[in-house]
């Protein structure tokens, strides 16, 4: 029966987790939608921008207050973009990046588009004197602690082999 009882128990959890991407998934196509309809509220604003201005060079008139309008239009539009962006990123999983700003995929270590170093919560340093690797955050280690500390085997040491080539 313990084995039933695990089959059973793993499905549910598997059915849990579809229900739950698919909810995600759900939700990140509607503020994809709503950033693309935004996006295209806006590109519209412009094109009524350029020809009323285009129209008050022709007939030589002063640019009308309908312009200022569109302008600030845009701008709430614009505002309301960052918000659906700030959205997208809670779902996707992503850091903003503290050079550039830019949202990257949490599994990034550096930016794809300033090639800074993304900060992560712990980072490994290796001691090259005894060949072993330690956690800044794991607090004070004794010396004793540290001698009996044995490398692991799945994290190796850079070798220096590009040197010769």
């Amino acid at each position: 029966m313990d084995f039933f009882e695990n089959v059973k128990s793993a499905v549910g959890n598997a059915a849990q987790t579809v229900v739950k991407k698919s909810g995600e998934v759900v939700e990140y196509s509607k503020i994809k939608y709503s950033m693309f309809d935004t996006s295209n509220g806006i590109k519209n604003l412009y094109a009524q921008i350029g020809e009323a201005i285009y129209k008050s060079y022709k007939n030589d008139t002063p640019i009308d207050d309908s312009v200022k309008e569109k302008c600030a239009e845009i701008d709430k539009l614009s505002e309301q973009l960052e918000v659906y962006a700030e959205q997208l990123s809670g779902i996707n999983s992503s850091v903003k990046c503290s050079a550039c700003g830019k949202n990257v995929k949490d599994e990034c270590t550096y930016c794809p588009y300033c090639g800074d170093k993304l900060a992560k919560d712990v980072e490994a340093d290796f001691d090259g004197a005894d060949n072993e690797y330690y956690s800044p955050s794991a607090g004070d280690v004794g010396d004793e602690a540290q001698d009996s500390a044995e490398p692991t085997d799945d994290i190796k040491p850079e070798s220096d082999d590009s040197a010769g080539e």
